[in-house]
């Protein structure tokens, strides 16, 4: 929320919403309803955090070897436009995961960005500076609605075996 520029953008999903029950935006989704219904006070304050998680397996190195991999995972923020969501400057690298062939026990990895997401889920005093002096501090919390991967992504991240050694 420092940024002057993003501050404001952050509630933008709150006043674009299509109101003929057609999906245009995200803020649209079955999952942002969803999340809105069961944590009302989540939804009160729009400035609070959606975000979506993608994680996928890559060779660095291209066909020359296959012997190692590394694995980004990223954070997008549901809250900006679509137009700036997964623009560059906006998609935040959480983790950057190498390995030699295969990373083993992807929890390991993921433990401290599930504890800081929990962090954010309780909530942490912040301040946003688009907004007038002493009206600036607020408690934001964040959610994790989603996540984005392709099969082989989707048994590392949720732990489920999607191929077979």
């Amino acid at each position: 929320f420092r940024c002057r520029s993003i501050a404001p953008l952050m509630e933008w999903h709150a006043s674009h919403r299509s109101n003929d029950g057609k999906w245009r935006i995200v803020a649209d989704a079955p999952a942002w309803k969803h999340i809105d219904a069961l944590w009302p006070s989540f939804r009160e304050e729009p400035r609070h955090l959606r975000l979506g998680l993608g994680m996928d397996g890559v060779n660095p190195f291209g066909a020359r070897s296959s012997s190692y991999s590394v694995w980004p995972v990223v954070l997008v923020n549901y809250n900006l436009p679509p137009h700036m969501a997964i623009k560059k400057g906006h998609v935040m690298l959480s983790l950057l995961i190498p390995g030699k062939y295969k990373v083993k026990n992807m929890d390991v990895y993921l433990q401290p960005l599930i504890d800081e997401l929990q962090t954010l889920w309780n909530g942490i005093c912040v301040e946003d500076i688009s907004r007038p002096i002493g009206q600036r501090q607020f408690e934001a919390r964040a959610i994790l609605m989603w996540t984005m991967h392709d099969f082989p992504g989707y048994g590392e991240c949720s732990g489920i075996v999607t191929h077979h050694s």
